[in-house]
């Protein structure tokens, strides 16, 4: 996790993993915003085909912060961009 600044601002590419254990810690810390600006910053430049989760996670963090209209934006996000993947049936029925 060398690529992340204490202050949640991400240096470079870091995998989808890494950002939700890292966002975990600021979360843990009670840094709600800097784990919520991580996953700002990294939704912006990632390409990772699982972006969903962290559109997800983004969305649930800004809900716990009570910031209700951009919680809804990024659901919006989440649903719009990934309406395909969330209609797939599940593996587990």
């Amino acid at each position: 996790m060398s690529n992340i600044h204490t202050s949640g601002a991400i240096h470079s590419p870091i995998t989808l993993n890494e950002l939700i254990q890292a966002a975990q810690v600021l979360e843990d810390a009670g840094k709600y915003q800097e784990a919520t600006e991580m996953y700002r910053q990294w939704l912006t430049k990632s390409r990772d085909a699982h972006k969903h989760l962290a559109w997800f996670n983004y969305g649930w963090l800004l809900q716990k912060q009570n910031k209700v209209h951009e919680a809804s934006t990024a659901y919006e996000q989440l649903t719009h961009d990934y309406a395909d993947y969330l209609s797939k049936p599940s593996m587990a029925a």
